[in-house]
């Protein structure tokens, strides 16, 4: 067993790298997914509640938007800069959410800034909502 530094995070076996945080609302699965849309809708290229492809010229687009949540997309037809997904699970009490990138934020290279938003969006929809945010990571 490795020791960990001092200001390491413990991951667990079923965390992924790009894993940024977990939540849990008291709300609906279709409640919560309006409030995840709400927090990441100004980052959108075209901020219209439907799924796109991608085009020749980058943008950042909804790409998923069904009861398992969302997921956003960077990038362009012959590359993807990113993914931020928003996954949601039904619970006796509402629903679960997990908030992942596609990698690690550190392989981020284009749009960074976009990305950094999304998380930040998200997180502020969520905290308005009286979601109870849990373990979200900044870096």
């Amino acid at each position: 067993m490795s020791k960990m530094g001092i200001f390491s995070k413990k991951k667990s076996a079923t965390t992924s790298a790009g894993e940024i945080g977990t939540f849990t609302s008291p709300h609906s699965l279709t409640d919560t997914l309006v409030v995840a849309y709400e927090g990441i809708a100004s980052e959108l290229s075209v901020a219209e509640r439907k799924i796109q492809a991608p085009g020749i010229a980058a943008s950042i687009y909804l790409s998923r938007l069904d009861a398992t949540g969302l997921t956003v997309t960077a990038g362009n037809k012959i590359e993807t800069y990113f993914q931020f997904r928003v996954d949601l699970r039904a619970n006796g009490n509402g629903c679960k959410g997990h908030v992942a990138y596609d990698r690690p934020r550190s392989e981020i290279n284009r749009w960074m800034g976009n990305a950094i938003k999304l998380s930040f969006g998200l997180r502020s929809a969520l905290t308005e909502c009286s979601v109870q945010v849990e373990d979200w990571r900044t870096s």
